[in-house]
């Protein structure tokens, strides 16, 4: 990997997973929030800086996944509400988000170049879940060979991010001490569909050494 081209996906950092009081927090996910920080300062340590996107869930009532539009999870991440808002760890200094919603063309290209930017997502999957997802992905990846992905949660939201991102043919390297699955053993299994795609099992130490600013 080089610093110049990496990017970062951040997925889904937010309050109501990360937190013990959040909405939907997945069990343990506090523990990866010093590796999380880690990650983030790696990505701003140094020049050139590594580009973080990613996704996060901005949540209305009745949206299909939720339990008052039917679905199966609980109300989380709720248009302005703290809980929607990312942990301390992972917080972007300047961020564009994409929200689900149409855009003129000149506006998209204006977010698209900034060195933070997030796609908003009601579903689960960042494929249905903003109506942008298929066009501008290939230009947050444009000039990418590595993609670094952390987040939560292991098993729904970061497994469908993987699917997402595999074929763009981009290397994909899953931060594994940077990741939380509401499921163990749904989340284990994740991971061995992953690898056998040619997806990489790496740790936060292991993206440090590879990106350190003086290399």
């Amino acid at each position: 990997m080089d610093r110049v081209t990496t990017v970062f996906w951040d997925g889904d950092t937010q309050r109501d997973f990360l937190e013990p009081a959040g909405a939907l927090y997945v069990p343990g996910a506090e523990a990866i929030l010093v590796n999380l920080a880690r990650l983030t300062y790696l990505a701003r340590a140094g020049t050139p800086r590594i580009r973080v996107i990613g996704s996060v869930c901005r949540h209305f009532p009745g949206d299909a996944e939720l339990w008052s539009g039917g679905g199966p999870y609980p109300e989380h991440c709720m248009n302005g509400t703290l809980g929607q808002q990312k942990v301390a760890a992972t917080a972007p200094l300047a961020p564009r988000w994409i929200e689900n919603r149409d855009y003129a063309p000149e506006d998209l290209e204006r977010v698209l170049g900034a060195a933070e930017v997030f796609l908003e997502k009601q579903d689960v999957d960042i494929l249905r879940g903003n109506r942008n997802a298929h066009a501008v992905l290939p230009r947050l990846l444009a000039g990418a060979s590595d993609v670094v992905v952390y987040g939560v949660c292991t098993d729904v939201c970061v497994d469908l991010s993987i699917l997402a991102l595999l074929p763009f043919g981009r290397r994909l390297h899953v931060v594994t001490d940077a990741l939380a699955a509401l499921d163990a053993a749904r989340g284990e299994e994740c991971k061995a569909r992953w690898r056998a795609a040619g997806v990489a099992l790496t740790t936060t130490a292991d993206v440090e050494r590879a990106l350190r600013p003086d290399t």
